[in-house]
């Protein structure tokens, strides 16, 4: 009976033991809650996993799927493994001595590297920014800024965006994010530049003599100076006339026979520089007009030296007119682009026939020189005179 009392005990002991064994394990994972507020981000370093810390936990094993990735003291650790363009799933235990709690919500991201921004520059309709194609993205956010913090301001599937919401002669800098989804990448590193307006309403004075022309244009807003160019319409090679820091020059014309003029004027600020903005003047020199009282036709005098050429369609749109030669062939020759070319000294006369729409415009030219007709030049006849000379 003792004997039997005994065994009985000491199972019955090791019955509680083993009760509070159990019970103790069960008491103490009880104890340790499964981690909240779990995050994933993408960093420039890989995917970063944060949580929100739980009370009593020594350490935490991180997963990735159904794996477990790592397992670390602090709540937060980085996947600097993860692969570009790759979608992972990761979840977070907390562990208390040998209890651990129950997985937390798993959260879902996608490895996007951030973009590198390619190119930030002003064109004429704004300011483009380009960047490289990011792995897994398939739209992008742009954000701008002037001044004051960084705002969103478009989001696009291309790799290039023009903003054209800009004020002339502001500073702006830029930065993207690549998206897939929800997820997002670190922004890209900042670019700047600065969008000058081209200059417009350019305006074109002749003084009588026709010794000297004024071009002028309105003012820019931010633009501290301007450079004027001139085009030779004939070689296309363009030719650096002034700087000047009002929106106006006086020019005087190396061309001593009637003839169109070509400009182009560039806004600037420090190194930035607007687009350019071309514009042509018919220009007129002293003694070199005339119009025939008796039928209201018009003449150009020209003198050209042997070997020079001239364009005998000057001031008028070449689809507007018929040109043809009456007198001086051996003198001077046209071919078919309206090219006269000087052989030898003498007389010649080219006859243009241009349209109603051609009179029209001729008329507005010639009426910055103050000349005027009895009629609107509807279609009509305009002479070329030519003088050649050794």
């Amino acid at each position: 009976m003792k004997t039997s009392k005994i065994i009985s005990g000491a199972l019955a002991a090791v019955m509680v033991a083993s009760t509070m064994a159990v019970g103790g394990v069960a008491a103490s994972a009880a104890t340790v809650k499964k981690p909240t507020k779990v995050k994933a981000v993408n960093t420039t370093k890989g995917i970063k996993i944060s949580w929100k810390k739980v009370k009593g936990a020594k350490k935490y094993k991180v997963y990735r799927g159904k794996k477990v990735l790592k397992t670390v003291k602090k709540a937060k650790y980085t996947d600097k493994k993860a692969k570009a363009g790759k979608k992972y799933k990761y979840a977070v235990k907390a562990v208390k001595g040998s209890a651990v709690s129950k997985a937390s919500k798993k959260v879902s991201v996608t490895r996007l590297k951030k973009p590198t921004l390619s190119s930030v520059k002003a064109t004429s309709e704004g300011i483009k920014a380009t960047w490289k194609k990011v792995k897994g993205a398939t739209k992008y956010i742009v954000y701008r800024k002037s001044t004051g913090k960084y705002a969103k301001l478009a989001t696009v599937k291309a790799k290039t965006y023009t903003d054209k919401k800009i004020t002339s002669g502001t500073a702006y800098s830029y930065k993207v994010k690549a998206v897939k989804g929800k997820s997002k990448s670190v922004a890209s590193a900042a670019k700047s530049a600065t969008f000058l307006a081209m200059p417009t309403g350019m305006k074109f004075t002749a003084d009588k003599a026709a010794s000297k022309v004024t071009l002028s244009w309105n003012a820019v807003k931010g633009a501290t100076s301007y450079t004027v160019y001139s085009l030779d319409i004939n070689t296309g090679k363009t030719t650096k006339l002034q700087d000047v820091k009002t929106p106006s020059v006086v020019i005087a014309p190396e061309t001593k026979n009637i003839d169109v003029l070509y400009y182009s004027i560039v806004a600037k600020k420090g190194s930035v520089s607007s687009a350019a903005t071309g514009t042509a003047f018919l220009f007129v020199p002293a003694d070199s007009y005339y119009t025939d009282p008796a039928d209201n036709t018009v003449h150009a005098k020209v003198t050209l030296k042997v070997g020079e050429k001239y364009n005998a369609a000057a001031g008028v749109t070449a689809d507007g007119v018929e040109v043809k030669q009456l007198s001086g062939e051996d003198v001077a020759s046209l071919d078919k682009d309206y090219t006269v070319t000087a052989k030898k000294a003498g007389t010649a006369q080219i006859q243009v026939k241009f349209t109603s729409e051609v009179g029209k415009n001729l008329l507005k030219a010639l009426a910055e020189y103050s000349y005027s007709f009895r009629n609107d030049l509807s279609a009509g006849i305009a002479y070329l005179d030519v003088t050649v000379v050794e």
